[in-house]
């Protein structure tokens, strides 16, 4: 069940409270901003960034503007009652280019942004996805989509580091040699560009298997998965090189409702 946390404030009118909002198409209203204490009133409340607003002196502002709210809040004098629920992001992801070390000394490559126990989708609790069904899916993210996209993502920084290297030998020695004649260094570099490809395919081709598992599941609590991605530049050029050259990676699935 979803904790509702309750926040009392005194308040006079047209004061200014602290409280920043905003309307998500998928939780209602949400806030975004919380002036610290002890200029914001809420500073040191148990209302957070990211909680879903639902009532003010119970009276129900899910569904309404945000602008809307900001007025019945300036409006309201003397106690001041606000409930909100933490909203979890429609999604479970991964860091690919991060790392930790377990107790017994193995270097794991990739972690997950949020622990198994914190990262339960605010959309899954909302349509009844029991915690085992959500337990076999982040499982299914971590074990099968991660390795293949920290695999891709290491080899990238050997890449990115072996291009640097090979640019200066090629600047050294005047240009390419030849085709035939290459260099062990061109063929270095150009074999792991060949496993950059398969690499890339390992993981759009798991990405892809582990969707299809995921929406199986989900089909009866009429939600879809789709693959999460994030967007990564590349190099060390300028802003509109890398923006021409910024690449898109998987990070893991993102959840829909189907209506």
């Amino acid at each position: 069940m979803t904790t509702t946390y309750t926040a009392t404030i005194t308040h006079f009118k047209n004061e200014p409270i602290g409280i920043g909002m905003a309307n998500d198409p998928n939780y209602g209203l949400v806030i975004t901003s919380i002036a610290p204490a002890p200029e914001g009133a809420l500073g040191e409340s148990c209302l957070k960034k990211g909680m879903k607003l639902l009532t003010i002196n119970n009276i129900d502002v899910s569904g309404l503007p945000s602008k809307e709210v900001v007025k019945i809040l300036k409006d309201v004098e003397g106690k001041l009652v606000l409930s909100a629920q933490n909203v979890v992001p429609a999604d479970i992801t991964f860091e690919a280019g991060k790392h930790y070390r377990r107790p017994d000394g193995v270097v794991v490559h990739g972690t997950m942004k949020n622990d198994i126990n914190s990262a339960t989708p605010t959309i899954f609790k909302e349509a009844g996805v029991p915690s085992t069904t959500y337990s076999r899916i982040y499982k299914l993210i971590e074990r099968d989509m991660k390795p293949p996209a920290a695999a891709l993502r290491i080899h990238e920084i050997t890449l990115d580091r072996e291009f640097g290297s090979y640019v200066v030998t090629q600047m050294v020695t005047g240009g390419m040699v030849g085709y035939g004649t290459e260099s062990r260094h061109e063929k270095k570099f150009y074999e792991m560009v060949l496993k950059s490809a398969h690499l890339e395919r390992n993981v759009d081709l798991k990405a892809m298997e582990v969707m299809m598992q995921v929406n199986a599941m989900l089909a009866k609590y009429n939600l879809m998965a789709t693959v999460a991605l994030e967007a990564r530049k590349n190099g060390k050029e300028s802003r509109l090189a890398r923006k021409k050259y910024e690449t898109l990676n998987v990070v893991g699935l993102k959840f829909h409702q189907i209506e």
